[in-house]
């Protein structure tokens, strides 16, 4: 048996996580695609919007943040799993999703999507509900 002289390489080693500290969040939403069904098919239809949500009170630790935006402010749960950090909101007939990515699209800021997707099934003289579903891109702003 022969001894192997010398160090072994070095691993390379991934930077840190910078998901795991935040605590605050500012995030802005310029693009959108909403989805519809015509006749059974389903089509996406892009559009602009400003959509902007604050997320504060990110523990990660723990699962919980709070979320303000559009409609108010939701308690949610905050799921850190690989490079990713997911904002999940569940009510009734709607579940929000919002996914901040540890990928800058520039200085300072990280790739995000907020998705939304709710049905409530209700009719009303000829009228019909229909499932309301959209996909929001954008940056979050870590602010704390």
């Amino acid at each position: 048996l022969g001894v192997l002289a010398g160090a072994a390489p070095a691993l390379a080693q991934e930077p840190p996580n910078p998901l795991t500290k935040v605590t605050a969040m500012k995030c802005r939403f310029p693009a959108a695609v909403s989805g519809t069904w015509k006749n059974g098919e389903a089509l996406a239809t892009p559009r602009t919007q400003e959509l902007q949500i604050n997320v504060t009170a990110i523990d990660v630790g723990d699962g919980t943040a709070e979320v303000a935006g559009t409609a108010g402010k939701a308690f949610v749960s905050a799921v850190l799993s690989g490079w990713s950090l997911y904002f999940v909101e569940n009510s009734v007939g709607q579940l929000n999703v919002t996914t901040v990515f540890a990928q800058e699209s520039a200085p300072g800021k990280l790739k995000a999507v907020h998705s939304r997707h709710g049905y409530l099934q209700m009719q009303v003289g000829k009228f019909i509900s229909e499932p309301s579903v959209s996909q929001n891109y954008g940056e979050c702003e870590v602010v704390e």
